[in-house]
């Protein structure tokens, strides 16, 4: 009897001896999964990351050489690089690590972010967008203008049909009417603007244009006319032709042809900075013109005047007489 009770419970305790590997299971299933989780998050807009990292940092050191410059702000009292050997405090260890990080170069374009005294920021897109959206109603739900925008630009994009003829770069009455609305927002701003011209692939040969090329040229050239009889400043204009090079539908179909017949009107980011006014100072030629009138003065009053008098004598004198 007792040699059958070890043998049951021998038999009882083999069956849970591996009951520990489905824990030992759950839990590395666990701890991977944890892992793959990390890392995910890890790689998750690494290359933003990247490029805010070093805008920061070229940032940052920009404003310590300007510090730096102006002596506000020094690294050591002597050119010598402390080693770490020297006693220094916890706070200009800390110190002594954010001045040497000098951070990255910028990558081509990223210049433009930096380096603010370079160019000068123009009006704020989302003011203009605005108005554009307000003023240009009407045509925006007709459907033969678009607004759109990007980091650098803010482009107005209307249909051909609606600003010119068939074959034609002769402004008409709509298209004054249609600008008149956008110059309300470009006029009073300082930023650059592109007028571009595109046309579809059927080629062209009348008596005014001989290519496309010359089309697209002469509809950005007669908007630009425009803009500048409307005030616009011509140093911030400038004219793009594309003809039939850069379409954005396929020239399939007559709609999609219709599409890429179009005039964009881009605002740039940045302004003209306008030239200040040089002010004539008048004070030197003044002080000249009134030292060299005391002068004649002077020599007038000063100058010998032989008179006759009237017993026959003569008198001599730098005064004037009455006689």
């Amino acid at each position: 009897m007792l040699n059958s009770r070890r043998r049951s419970s021998g038999v009882t305790d083999d069956t849970h001896l591996d009951r520990w590997l489905v824990s030992y299971a759950d839990y590395m299933t666990l701890l991977f999964a944890l892992f793959v989780v990390l890392y995910a998050f890890a790689l998750v807009k690494e290359e933003k990351h990247t490029i805010l990292s070093d805008s920061l940092g070229e940032i940052l050191h920009l404003v310590d050489d300007k510090k730096g410059s102006q002596g506000s702000v020094q690294q050591n009292s002597s050119d010598e690089i402390l080693t770490s050997g020297d006693k220094i405090s916890e706070m200009d260890q800390y110190n002594k690590g954010l001045l040497q990080e000098v951070g990255t170069e910028p990558v081509e374009g990223d210049s433009q972010l930096v380096e603010t005294d370079a160019k000068l920021l123009g009006t704020p897109f989302s003011s203009m967008k605005e108005k554009l959206a307000e003023d240009l109603l009407e045509v925006l739900e007709d459907g033969y203008a678009k607004i759109e925008q990007d980091d650098n630009w803010l482009t107005i994009e209307f249909s051909s049909g609606l600003l010119f003829d068939s074959g034609s770069a002769a402004t008409r009455d709509e298209t004054k009417e249609v600008l008149a609305k956008v110059i309300n927002t470009i006029a009073p701003a300082n930023n650059f603007v592109h007028v571009r011209g595109y046309t579809d692939n059927q080629p062209i040969n009348n008596e005014q244009f001989q290519s496309n090329w010359q089309l697209s040229s002469a509809r950005a050239s007669a908007i630009v006319q425009e803009l500048q009889r409307l005030n616009v400043e011509p140093q911030r204009l400038a004219i793009e032709a594309y003809g039939e090079y850069k379409p954005k539908n396929a020239n399939d179909t007559a709609v999609n042809r219709a599409r890429n017949r179009r005039v964009v009107i881009a605002i740039s980011r940045f302004g003209w900075r306008k030239p200040t006014p040089q002010v004539l100072t008048t004070s030197e030629p003044q002080e000249e013109a009134s030292s060299a009138s005391n002068i004649s003065g002077q020599s007038g009053a000063n100058s010998i005047q032989v008179i006759d008098l009237p017993n026959g004598g003569v008198l001599v004198t730098t005064r004037t007489q009455e006689l």
